[in-house]
C-alpha cells in the first residue's frame, strides 16, 4: 500500500496542469490546423520546407479552417461537452488519435531500415501495437530501426495502460471535470468500492504499471546479458518487459521466442509479466491492501472481483497447460525432454490469454490444439487489465447463467453470491458482439483471401482464418503464418477487428447501461417455442 500512496508525490500535478492549460491547447489547435496539409504535402515530397506554406492547398485549408481557429473557445467548449464528457466517444477518438499519430511516425524514413513503410503496413502495425495485439506483417526486429521500434513501443505502452486512463488524465490536465456517468464507468472499470479521488487512483495505476515493467526489465537483463552487449541487453529487456506486461506479444527476434523454449528462467519471467498484465489494476490494489493491512484475515476478505479473477485465472492456466500437453504430446512435444515439455505447455497456456508470444511454431500444431487455443483467446483476461477477449468475468457469468437456466432457476448465482440482472445483460451483450464480429470478419476474410476456390484445394484455410480473426479480436497476436500473406483488404479488415476487439466490448457495455437508464416502460410479455 505504501507504493500506491507514494506515487502521487512523484508527479508535479499543479505544474503539469498549468503547462497544459497554457501550452497544450494552442498547440493542439495548431496541430489540427496543419495536420491534413502536412500529410498531403509530405506525400508530394517538396524540395524545401518553405514550399509547404506557399502551396495552394495550404492557402485553401487556411481559408476553410480560419473560422474554426477564430472561434477556438466555442470549439473547445463543444469538444468538452460532446467528447470529453462522453466516455464512449472519448475512448474511440483517443484510440483513433493514437493510431493516427503512430502510423505517421512509422511511415517516416527514419523508422525503416529499407524503403519507407507502406501506409497499410504502418496502419496495421501501429493498430496492432495500440490495441496490444502483436500481429505483424513484417519482422519488426530487422525491418524497423531503433526509432521505429520506439514508436511502436510507445504505442504499446499507451494502449496497455488503457485509453480510459489516458483519457481521464487528459480531462484532469486540461482543467475539465468528469461527469457522474463517467465516474461510474471508471469505477466499474477499476474498482468496486466508491472512489473519492480518481486522480490518485489513476496515478497509482501508472506508477504500479511502470514499477512492474521496471522490475521485469531488470530480471530480463540478466538473461539478455548472456547474448548481447550491455546496451543492447538493456534495450531488449525493456522492450520485451513492456510488451509482455501490456500483453502485446511483440518480440525483436524473427522466430518470436522459439529459441528460448527450454529456458525456464526466461519463460517464467515472461509468464509472470503476462499474468500480471492480465489480472487488472483493481486486483493489484486489492491484493496490496490485503497483504499490507489485512494479512491476518482470510482469503474471503478480498473483494468478489479479485477472488473471482484469481480463481478463474488459475483454473484456465492449469486447464490450458494440461490441455495443450495432452493434445500435443504425440505431435510437437514428442521430441522434447520432459522439462521442456512442461515449460512449453505452461507457456502456451499463458500466452493465449491475449499475450501473443510463442515458443513453438503454431502452424505445426494439430487442428484440435488450434481450436482449443481459439477458445482460450476468445475468453481472454480480466476486466480493467491489458488483456482482451470477452473477459473471464463475462465467461464466468455466462457459465453461471447457463447452469441456472438448465436447473430452471431465475437467479444467477456465482460463488454464493447473486449476480445482478444488469451484469448478466452486459455479459450477454458483450459476448454476442464478440461472436458477431468474429463470424462476420471470418466470412469476409474467407471471401477476400480465398475467393471462389474449392474447399478441397484449401483444406486448412478455414481454421487458419478463424484463428487469425479470433486472435485479432481477442488482441492476442498468435498466428499460424497467415498475417504476412494477407492482401491489403485483409490487412485493413484485421486492423478493424483489432480496433473493435479493444474498444468494442466496453463501448457495448456502456451502451447497455445508457439504454437501460433511459427506458421508463416495459413491453407486454409473450412466450414462444425455443430450443
Amino acid at each position: 500500500m505504501v507504493v500506491f500512496q507514494s506515487v502521487g508525490h512523484l508527479i508535479p500535478w499543479s505544474c503539469c496542469k498549468s503547462f497544459c492549460q497554457q501550452f497544450f491547447k494552442p498547440a493542439l489547435l495548431l496541430f489540427v490546423k496543419n495536420l491534413t496539409n502536412f500529410l498531403a504535402v509530405a506525400k508530394r515530397k517538396f524540395e524545401s520546407f518553405g514550399e509547404i506554406f506557399i502551396h495552394p492547398l495550404y492557402q485553401k485549408l487556411t481559408l476553410v479552417l480560419a473560422p474554426l481557429i477564430n472561434r477556438r473557445d466555442q470549439a473547445l467548449k463543444w469538444f468538452r461537452l460532446h467528447v470529453i464528457r462522453d466516455p464512449a466517444r472519448m475512448l474511440v477518438i483517443s484510440f483513433v488519435f493514437l493510431i493516427g499519430a503512430g502510423t505517421a511516425g512509422l511511415m517516416l524514413p527514419q523508422s525503416s531500415t529499407g524503403a519507407p513503410v507502406r501506409f497499410v503496413d504502418a496502419l496495421f502495425t501501429i493498430t496492432s501495437g495500440s490495441c496490444v495485439t502483436g500481429l505483424a506483417v513484417f519482422d519488426i526486429g530487422t525491418q524497423l530501426t531503433r526509432f521505429g521500434q520506439i514508436v511502436l513501443l510507445l504505442s504499446i505502452q499507451a494502449g496497455g495502460l488503457g485509453i480510459i486512463t489516458f483519457s481521464t488524465f487528459f480531462i484532469v490536465l486540461v482543467g475539465g471535470s468528469i461527469s457522474f456517468r463517467g465516474q461510474n464507468i471508471l469505477q466499474e472499470t477499476f474498482s468496486q468500492q466508491p472512489m473519492a479521488d480518481f486522480g490518485a487512483l489513476l496515478k497509482s495505476i501508472v506508477g504500479v504499471t511502470l514499477g512492474i515493467e521496471a522490475v521485469g526489465a531488470c530480471l530480463l537483463y540478466f538473461h539478455f546479458d548472456n547474448f548481447h552487449s550491455p546496451n543492447i541487453a538493456a534495450y531488449y529487456s525493456l522492450f520485451h518487459s513492456v510488451s509482455a506486461f501490456c500483453n502485446a506479444g511483440f518480440a525483436l527476434y524473427p522466430d518470436n521466442l522459439i529459441r528460448f523454449q527450454a529456458d525456464w528462467y526466461f519463460n517464467l519471467i515472461i509468464c509472470a509479466l503476462i499474468v500480471c498484465g492480465g489480472l487488472g489494476f483493481v486486483v493489484y490494489h486489492d491484493l496490496g491492501d490485503f497483504i499490507f493491512r489485512r494479512s491476518r484475515r482470510p482469503f474471503a476478505s478480498l473483494s468478489f472481483h479479485t477472488r473471482l479473477t484469481v480463481m478463474i485465472t488459475a483454473l484456465l492456466l492449469a486447464g490450458g497447460a494440461i490441455g495443450f500437453f495432452l493434445l500435443e504430446y504425440r505431435n510437437i512435444l514428442q521430441p522434447m525432454n520432459w522439462s521442456t515439455k512442461i515449460i512449453v505447455s505452461i507457456f502456451q497456456s499463458v500466452t493465449p490469454r491475449t499475450a501473443g508470444f510463442n515458443t513453438v511454431p503454431f502452424d505445426q500444431l494439430t487442428n484440435g490444439t488450434l481450436f482449443f487455443v481459439i477458445m482460450l483467446m476468445f475468453i481472454g483476461g480480466a476486466s480493467g487489465s491489458c488483456a482482451g477477449g470477452i473477459k473471464i468475468g463475462t465467461f464466468a457469468v455466462l457459465i453461471s447463467l447457463a447452469w441456472s437456466r438448465f436447473r430452471d432457476q431465475q437467479e444467477v448465482n456465482l460463488l454464493h453470491r447473486r449476480i445482478p440482472d444488469s451484469v448478466v445483460s452486459k455479459s450477454v451483450a458483450v459476448t454476442m458482439f464478440a461472436v458477431l464480429v468474429v463470424f462476420f470478419f471470418t466470412f469476409l476474410l474467407l471471401e477476400s483471401e480465398i475467393g471462389h476456390v474449392a474447399f478441397q484445394k484449401t483444406p486448412r484455410h478455414f481454421i487458419e482464418i478463424l484463428f487469425e480473426t479470433t486472435s485479432a479480436f481477442g488482441t492476442v497476436g498468435l498466428s499460424t503464418g497467415v498475417t504476412p500473406a494477407l492482401t491489403d483488404f485483409g490487412k485493413y479488415a484485421i486492423s478493424l477487428v483489432m480496433f473493435l476487439g479493444r474498444v468494442g466490448p466496453l463501448t457495448v457495455a456502456v451502451a447497455v447501461v445508457k439504454s437501460a437508464s433511459r427506458r421508463r416502460y416495459k413491453y407486454a410479455s409473450e412466450t414462444f417455442l425455443v430450443g
